[in-house]
């Protein structure tokens, strides 16, 4: 099968955060994203880390576990809501109720997901 010119694929030049502990999903992640088009940053495997590059990247969107750790990522979110840069969850937990209240509407994909559900709603959140 030809691949699609750079162009037609859906995250096409998308910078996208990739905060995920643990490493093979992380790395799941990172290739279904490149292989829709799109620069990784990362992938974050600590709340430092990641929030780090929340701060001080340029980024399209960032994709989230709910937890890194034992810690969630409620300060990323925080931060990149700040920025303005839209971000979804992937988990295969439940958003912790303060978290939902402050995210309110935040797409969460559950663990675990095909490539394309992932892609797709990265893709959808970009677009809104």
């Amino acid at each position: 099968m030809e691949r699609k010119a750079d162009h037609n694929l859906p995250l096409a030049g998308a910078r996208i955060l990739v905060a995920e502990d643990e490493i093979l999903i992380a790395l799941d992640m990172e290739a279904a994203f490149r292989d829709a088009g799109a620069d990784i940053v990362g992938p974050c495997m600590t709340l430092e880390a990641a929030l780090d590059a929340a701060r001080n990247e340029p980024l399209s969107l960032a994709v989230l576990d709910i937890r890194l750790g034992d810690v969630t990522t409620e300060n990323i979110s925080d931060l990149l809501a700040e920025r303005g840069i839209p971000f979804l969850f992937y988990s295969g937990q439940k958003l912790p109720d303060a978290m939902e209240q402050k995210c309110n509407g935040a797409v969460v994909v559950d663990k675990p997901a095909t490539h394309s559900d992932l892609v797709g709603a990265a893709a959808r959140v970009l677009a809104s």
